[in-house]
């Protein structure tokens, strides 16, 4: 068996892009806000809108910029946090999340994950908060599947939320108070090659971040300190070819996670799923294990050509950047999980044999392995 790599993007072809590229030499406009960016925002703004389960709270208003990261740093320097601030975040996610906190002259405070979504929650953190100072949240929408709660969080308490939903574009609502940035890089559903997206129900704050994004210039004067981090008309081209193939893309990852679930519910293996999978539109497809045998497993499937991975993990406090970085508490939910979840081969252009295989493969290599104390 030639088995797939665990990960292939799924872009626009050439011949789909020629018809925008030509509007780029028609136009000779190649960055600074040019018609191609401007028109993808206006009809992401519509398709968020129509799907939109807020409508009560008003507009959303967006600006695109050259990655995601530079959406969280640019969303953490308009917070307005005073200078060493704490910013709480998942000790599970990508370094992006906590290099975008230190970049915007902030604090990151590393916190426990929930055992079942994997993920910082609103009661994590109230519980933080209710016994040292927070000065704003980072949640993450771990591996595409969207948050919740963190409206009504942030209204209790006051504190500022910013969430990276980097996988998680459409999956995860634009709430009422809270800011959303995504990414857009080559290796996401919506994928780009690289791209970003900052929004919100307050047009002042977006206004605010496209204008960070152009060098804080109005009129070529300055008026804060800005950085480049527009997204080109090129990346603009892709963008609106991707968005006219957004909905094949979603049916072909549909498609594949369906034939996972099926397969893993043949060998007893569904349960260890990510909570909630299904309300994504799956980037990395993770398998929880009940015993802390994940490298073991990995290093097994890759002697038989099953490309598996540990895509965020282990924790950040793992880490040799992060590793004095402050933790609010232990993080027992995080060790635990630590050698128990893998990443499968995942992206849209899998055949449901190949899928079957793989989970027979994952399945027999861990039969075979030793046993070992189970995960709590």
């Amino acid at each position: 068996m030639t088995m797939p790599r665990f990960m292939i993007p799924d872009l626009p072809s050439a011949d789909e892009l020629l018809p925008y590229l030509r509007r780029i030499d028609t136009a000779r406009w190649y960055t600074n806000f040019g018609p191609l960016v401007c028109e993808f925002e206006e009809k992401l703004q519509a398709y968020l809108s129509v799907k939109d389960p807020f409508p009560q709270a008003g507009p959303i208003a967006l600006t695109t910029l050259a990655s995601c990261h530079q959406a969280l740093v640019i969303g953490m320097r308009l917070l307005r946090l005073r200078p060493g601030a704490t910013v709480l975040v998942p000790c599970v996610t990508f370094p992006s999340s906590a290099f975008a906190i230190e970049e915007a002259g902030a604090t990151p405070l590393f916190a426990d994950i929930d055992p079942v979504s994997w993920t910082l929650t609103p009661a994590i953190a109230r519980a933080i908060a209710s016994r040292r100072k927070i000065d704003a949240v980072m949640p993450v929408a771990v591996y595409g599947v969207p948050v919740e709660g963190w409206d009504t969080f942030s209204r209790e308490t006051g504190i500022p939320v910013l969430i990276d939903a980097a996988a998680a574009l459409e999956a995860q609502p634009v709430p009422e108070r809270c800011i959303v940035a995504y990414s857009m890089h080559a290796t996401k559903p919506f994928g780009i090659g690289e791209g970003g997206i900052l929004a919100a129900r307050d047009p002042a704050f977006i206004l605010a971040a496209r204008q960070m994004s152009n060098f804080s210039t109005q009129n070529r004067i300055a008026m804060d300190c800005g950085t480049n981090a527009k997204l080109s008309e090129y990346h603009g081209a892709v963008a609106l070819a991707q968005f006219a193939r957004w909905q094949g893309i979603k049916q072909r990852r549909r498609r594949v996670l369906d034939f996972y679930i099926a397969a893993l519910e043949d060998h007893g293996l569904a349960s260890g799923l990510q909570k909630d999978v299904t309300r994504a539109v799956t980037s990395s497809l993770m398998l929880k294990l009940d015993r802390p045998e994940a490298q073991h497993l990995i290093d097994a499937l890759d002697a038989q050509g099953i490309p598996a991975h540990r895509s965020y993990w282990p924790p950040l406090p793992h880490h040799p950047h992060f590793a004095n970085v402050e933790k609010a508490d232990a993080l027992p939910h995080a060790e635990a999980l630590n050698n128990a979840i893998i990443g499968l081969p995942f992206h849209g252009f899998m055949r449901e044999e190949e899928v079957e295989q793989i989970v027979g493969l994952v399945a027999e290599e861990r039969a075979a392995l030793p046993r070992q104390q189970k995960t709590g």
